[in-house]
């Protein structure tokens, strides 16, 4: 679960969030052959900075299908 924690771009702690699936163009990050994960994007809610995260529930299946970067 991704808690709000300051923006590091103004110092806001309101922020707005919500889980997606890719856009149009495609997987951004394939995880199966059916399907690529979602993603929980987190807006600031007074400047709008944005950070996009892999939902937590496609985690394993990155730990599954990609190195680990050391």
């Amino acid at each position: 679960m991704l808690v709000a924690k300051p923006c590091t771009e103004c110092g806001n702690d309101e922020h707005f969030s919500k889980e997606v699936a890719p856009g149009a163009t495609g997987e951004l990050l394939p995880v199966g052959s059916l399907h690529g994960a979602k993603y929980r994007i987190v807006v600031c809610g007074a400047c709008g900075y944005t950070r996009w995260f892999v939902a937590e529930r496609f985690l394993p299946l990155v730990r599954e299908k990609f190195e680990t970067l050391r």
